[in-house]
């Protein structure tokens, strides 16, 4: 089922072709996904000298996407020494097979040439491999005794229960891969026990997670419910979310999610902390798909239904990511073949929530959880910092889950130094009691302190996650310096020069953007972030310097979602902000009026529709401050 997820633009093919709809034609094979019996016809024929652009293109494909990168690399070998100009997609393609194979040095020219044509910058494994060394050796692993001699993955984990996919008991087989099609199992002992067949069907079942009262689980499926199976417009079944809730000792009252469709595959569930954040991936072309396989994340309502799903954007790249897992702590897993610090294949990624309750820097975990092949599906309990993940590495029969036991933390990011002098721009006098910020990418703050004599010095920072660096001062701008990328382990200076401040209040000023800041907010969120309450305090500041003085919040929200959501979250945005102003500076509620306005007044051109970065969508996403009186 995981190689059925590796296809670029589809998560699964069922079994949905019968004896009678077979046919030798080498071609029909191919399009119908039966990469199997395709390559058997093409090599017959390549292996007599037959070969041909398109030829070579399938073959490669074919063991693409049934993850044997070693013979993929072979093919598109020769459909690169035939004709150099092919389609971008296949220089990705070809670089990640020739990773898997241990050619990093010449991967990195395929790989360079991709990301060039996609606008962006390949680094080089010269730099990433160095990273991805110092992340090895954190856990102890070995193959688990349960495997069987088809495809393995864990499905859900949780404490002492372990939940696996593994190939059913009947003889239907997937054309894709030729294996059986997967059920879901309970491990007992060393033993699979089969969940019975309301949950199990004759097509493919896939990856779950269960809530913590044990009463729902969310599930896996290709598109089969009520005894009718479902398939896009060009007969491909797709994957498909259910829920289930247990009645006493069995799971019954299956229902399909409301954000699935035929057209395009949804699977692979997981669950935030709280269980209030249903976490999935999907190729669905919309809500900001990057390509390939995306994880989206949904609201859970109180009711049970569920908000707009939305694009993880932090996580997800031009490849495939895959089956997402949020362990105890809120740490979030997942897989990807194309994030840019790859060994080959699928490598497990992790990421944790920063100081903005968001998550910030992925990292590689390193070997031996990954490979030059295909590692995933990784889930760890934190008490015993054991878990399982599967893997197709050297030495396994098929995709075989593996368990793994940490060692030890290990911290190995890059660390710097961050020093200067806060001076008087005009004077060049050094400011005493100036407040200095450390900013990260995710406009967090990092450390902040007040430096008596002038002089600031952060020590220890990690270099992947420093943005800029901001000084305040009363009577003073503030002043904000970026930080120049890329940052090696050492010592970096840079001073900040500061304008003395001037402030004319006059009716009307906005002061969001004549004096501060805008206040900006996180993606379908109203919390006040670290970077905005710094802006905020400085509202407070005037209005306290100033009794007199009325503003107006008006709030607003970039143009995703629809326009009546839109519009309740910009309201709680006004009264988000609005209430910290009042608490936090013991301002009168009486001298602040606000309004929502949703997406009605974006400052760019971000509207419904267009395709916009993440950075431009956040200046949409604001409260601005106009003063009355």
């Amino acid at each position: 089922m995981k190689n059925i997820i590796i296809y670029s633009i589809l998560l699964c093919a069922g079994f949905a072709y019968s004896q009678n709809s077979q046919t030798t034609e080498a071609d029909k094979k191919f399009n119908d996904l039966a990469y199997i019996d395709a390559i058997n016809i093409y090599e017959i024929v390549a292996n007599k000298g037959y070969g041909y652009l398109d030829l070579f293109q399938k073959l490669g494909d074919a063991y693409y996407f049934n993850a044997d990168y070693r013979k993929a690399s072979k093919w598109y070998g020769k459909l690169f020494n035939m004709e150099s100009n092919v389609e971008p997609m296949y220089n990705f393609r070809y670089g990640q097979s020739l990773k898997a194979v241990g050619n990093y040095k010449k991967s990195d020219t395929y790989l360079k040439a991709f990301y060039n044509s996609q606008g962006g910058n390949y680094p080089g494994s010269q730099d990433y491999l160095k990273v991805i060394e110092k992340n090895s050796g954190q856990y102890q692993i070995e193959a688990s005794e349960f495997n069987s001699k088809y495809s393995d993955y864990p499905a859900f984990y949780s404490g002492d229960l372990l939940y696996v996919i593994s190939a059913n008991s009947t003889s239907t087989r997937t054309p894709w891969n030729d294996e059986p099609t997967s059920d879901i199992f309970r491990v007992e002992g060393t033993q699979l026990d089969k969940l019975g067949e309301v949950l199990n069907s004759k097509y493919n079942e896939g990856s779950l997670v269960i809530t913590k009262d044990g009463n729902t689980m969310y599930f896996t499926r290709n598109d089969y419910a009520n005894n009718k199976l479902g398939n896009d417009s060009k007969r491909t079944i797709r994957l498909k979310l259910y829920r289930a809730t247990r009645n006493i000792n069995t799971w019954d009252t299956i229902e399909e999610l409301p954000f699935n469709d035929s057209e395009y595959s949804v699977g692979h569930p997981a669950l935030s902390v709280d269980e209030k954040k249903l976490y999935f991936i999907s190729d669905m072309p919309k809500n900001g798909a990057k390509g390939g396989t995306d994880i989206f994340e949904v609201e859970i309502l109180d009711d049970g239904g569920f908000g707009t799903p939305f694009n993880m954007t932090g996580f997800n790249t031009v490849g495939n990511e895959m089956f997402p897992f949020v362990d105890s702590e809120g740490t979030f897993y997942f897989s990807s073949n194309a994030q840019i610090s790859n060994l080959g294949g699928l490598d497990i990624y992790k990421s944790s929530i920063n100081n903005s309750s968001v998550y910030g820097e992925v990292t590689n975990l390193g070997k031996p959880i990954n490979s030059p092949m295909d590692d995933f599906a990784f889930m760890i309990n934190n008490d015993s910092k054991s878990g399982y993940f599967s893997t197709n590495r050297e030495g396994t029969r098929s995709d075989d889950i593996y368990t793994f036991k940490e060692k030890e933390a290990i911290d190995t990011r890059c660390k710097v130094t961050f020093t200067g002098v806060i001076r008087d721009k005009k004077t060049g006098d050094i400011l005493e009691n100036a407040l200095v910020s450390l900013i990260g990418y995710n406009n967090e703050i990092i450390d902040r302190k007040v430096v008596s004599a002038g002089l600031y010095e952060f020590d220890e920072v990690d270099c992947s996650n420093t943005k800029f660096i901001r000084a305040e001062k009363n009577g003073y701008l503030t002043e904000e310096e970026m930080i120049e990328q890329p940052i090696e382990e050492g010592v970096v200076n840079q001073d900040l020069l500061l304008d003395k401040r001037e402030i004319a209040i006059t009716a009307g000023t906005n002061i969001g953007r004549a004096l501060l800041n805008p206040v900006y907010f996180d993606l379908n969120s109203s919390y006040i972030r670290p970077d905005a309450a710094i802006e905020l305090q400085k509202i407070i500041a005037v209005m306290q310097q100033n009794p007199s003085l009325a503003i107006d919040v008006r709030s607003h929200t970039d143009s995703r979602a629809n326009d009546h959501y839109n519009m309740w979250l910009s309201d709680r945005r006004v009264r988000r902000t609005i209430n910290y102003i009042v608490s936090h500076g013991n301002i009168s509620r009486d001298r602040l009026t606000g309004r929502g306005y949703g997406e009605t007044q974006l400052v760019n051109r971000c509207s419904n529709g267009v395709e916009c970065s993440e950075s431009m969508h956040q200046e949409n996403r604001r409260s601005e401050f106009i003063i009355m009186e």
